[in-house]
């Protein structure tokens, strides 16, 4: 009984969230790395899980729509290309993630900016480890872009977008701390990494996602300091973007690589009409789309569109729900969570597949910040029932 007591615990939490999210960097393999997922993370909160906390869970809005866009996965299952037994297999391993997260202590802010800080470092270091790998296997000289990472977080776009989350982070807790110089720290060590050596274009995106959040949070507060240090380090980045675009080999090879996504997005939705608009092709239909120039694509690179293809409007408009509330609410609320989903999200538009699998890269910006928003709010609805019973 203590021991799962402390499976329960926010401590163990705190351990097996953190060990779960390093493991992105150090795990090679896909089976692999769900194996560790499993072992620390869903294997521990399915054995100790306790009804309250499911019942918790789906009283949440953002739960119950969760809840609703995996069940039309599974009714497209059934009624097109695929196996409901496994997609109700997938949903239950993304809603353990969210139950083991929600178990997560009400973290403050000073913690969470370091904890922000130290896994933003650990991306760096793994980044700068696979530059030296790569250089040393003659894969990569300086100039090019890097090339898949050997780790579980591989891809470049979402090395990229992991690092978007932690600077979004960075930036609202470090304002709120006028943490000034470590904000503009911040902000320039991930561009540099993103636009040199990633040579990732859903940085600039990311940026100024970053930068429009920040100026509508702190404009109001009419400190001539943070005002300057917004507008210093928005003039400084432009003008430095637009000097490596226009002067540099990097530059050329950012603006020269074509850009798919309109037609790569025209050719699944073309698809999907034609299975049927409603419920869409199947989670598990056989479609590969080639682009003008040869291309095979094997995916939509858009979470939205792969949910309308996979579940049509029925699986879609869930979805589309689910972010709009969660990212409304978290703004509204002034939550780092919801300042890490809303860059996640920008760059799941551009570039993702299927959000209900087996734990993914995709997970560090959607999953794990959504879960981590629920979190807060459950977190919340516990202090202010014990202050009514206190009462």
């Amino acid at each position: 009984m203590k021991f799962l007591n402390y499976l329960r615990s926010p401590q163990f939490a705190i351990y097996a969230v953190a060990a779960w999210m390093v493991s992105f960097l150090v795990i090679t393999g896909s089976q692999a790395h769900n194996n560790v997922s499993y072992l620390i993370l869903m294997l521990p909160t399915l054995v100790s899980l306790r009804f309250q906390e499911v019942q918790d869970f789906f009283r949440n809005r953002l739960g119950q729509l969760l809840l609703l866009m995996i069940a039309t996965l599974i009714l497209a299952a059934i009624l097109g290309d695929g196996s409901p037994l496994q997609q109700a297999k997938f949903g239950a391993i993304v809603l353990l993630l969210y139950l083991a997260v929600a178990r997560l202590p009400l973290l403050n802010e000073d913690t969470v900016y370091k904890a922000a800080w130290a896994f933003l470092g650990l991306i760096t270091v793994y980044v700068l480890v696979n530059m030296v790998m790569q250089y040393a296997h003659g894969t990569w000289v300086p100039g090019m872009r890097l090339s898949d990472l050997n780790a579980k977080l591989e891809n470049v776009i979402y090395v990229t977008n992991t690092m978007g989350g932690m600077l979004a982070v960075i930036t609202l807790l470090g304002m709120r701390a006028k943490k000034y110089r470590a904000v503009i720290t911040a902000h320039l060590l991930v561009l540099l990494v993103a636009l040199t050596i990633l040579q990732t274009r859903s940085i600039i995106g990311v940026w100024a996602l970053i930068m429009l959040l920040t100026y509508f949070n702190f404009y109001h507060q009419k400190s001539k300091r943070a005002t300057l240090v917004i507008i210093s380090i928005a003039l400084a980045v432009v003008i430095a973007i637009t000097l490596l675009l226009i002067y540099t080999p990097i530059g050329a090879s950012l603006l020269q690589r074509n850009f798919y996504r309109p037609e790569i997005w025209h050719g699944y939705i073309a698809e999907t009409l034609r299975c049927g608009i409603w419920m869409g092709c199947g989670p598990e239909h056989a479609f590969q789309y080639i682009s003008r120039d040869g291309n095979v694509m094997v995916h939509p690179h858009s979470v939205f569109v792969t949910q309308f293809y996979k579940a049509g409007l029925i699986g879609v408009i869930p979805l589309l729900a689910l972010t709009i509330l969660a990212i409304t609410q978290g703004l509204r609320a002034g939550s780092w969570a919801g300042w890490y989903l809303a860059v996640g999200v920008l760059g799941l538009c551009f570039d993702g597949s299927s959000l209900v699998h087996s734990p993914s890269q995709r997970w560090l910006v959607f999953h794990l910040p959504l879960a981590l928003l629920i979190a807060q709010q459950l977190r919340q609805t516990y202090a202010d029932r014990t202050l009514k019973a206190s009462a």
